[in-house]
């Protein structure tokens, strides 16, 4: 009897999981004899992209070997799916944006520092900033097309709230290298990217929400 067959969908994506978290622990393990520096803020980025790397790796290999499958329709969920899916997201977008905004004001006032940055910048060097836009669409899909769609493809019945909470708990998990507001932010990302990717099954909506929480602070001079 083949892998395959052998592994029922739960304990695939079980086994995913686990193989997922076991991969991430090493990977920091290894990460400063492959720098050749301690883990910090400044290079955490290194390990975003080697988690990248692996986690993709990782689900082919258990989508060729096991019935763990890689759920591509979330890029194509039909036109008023994908419409719903980002009127809703550009409305969020904005009003973060927004947010970012009034909070960067209000940093004008008490910091000096913060005051003196320019309001605008790409800074696309910084951190390999410029990639960001493909990291977006790739942590996406492996959330919600990879993670999310299996956790629901493996319960007996059809919950949400079970899905998108225990793929929030598993991206909480994976960010083990950062601090804990950064792994605490990312799985309140994930769960509130999570229902609205429930709702639509449309990726695209969490990738845009994705890109502007990551990618938008830093040009208006809010973070570092």
């Amino acid at each position: 009897m083949t892998i395959r067959k052998r592994l029922t969908p739960p304990l695939a994506t079980l086994l995913f999981l686990l193989v997922a978290v076991a991969c991430q622990v090493i990977a920091i393990k290894l990460f400063p004899h492959i720098v050749g520096a301690p883990l910090v803020e400044d290079n955490a980025y290194i390990l975003t992209r080697m988690m990248e790397g692996y986690l993709l790796v990782l689900s082919v290999l258990f989508a060729v070997f096991t019935r763990f499958k890689i759920h591509f329709e979330c890029f194509t969920p039909g036109k008023d799916r994908l419409k719903k899916d980002l009127i809703i997201s550009s409305i969020i977008s904005v009003v973060l944006i927004g947010i970012l905004f009034v909070i960067r004001i209000v940093q004008n006032f008490f910091f000096p520092h913060i005051a003196a940055r320019p309001w605008f910048g790409l800074y696309l060097t910084t951190y390999m900033r410029w990639f960001y836009p493909i990291s977006a669409v790739l942590q996406e899909l492996f959330v919600k097309g990879i993670v999310e769609d299996n956790i629901t493809a493996s319960c007996k019945k059809y919950n949400k709230h079970f899905s998108v909470w225990m793929t929030g708990l598993f991206f909480f998990v994976l960010h083990m290298g950062y601090e804990l507001p950064m792994m605490f932010g990312a799985a309140v990302l994930c769960v509130a990217t999570g229902y609205l990717y429930e709702k639509n099954k449309s990726v695209w909506g969490s990738i845009l929400i994705h890109f502007v929480i990551g990618f938008v602070p830093k040009i208006i001079g809010v973070s570092n």
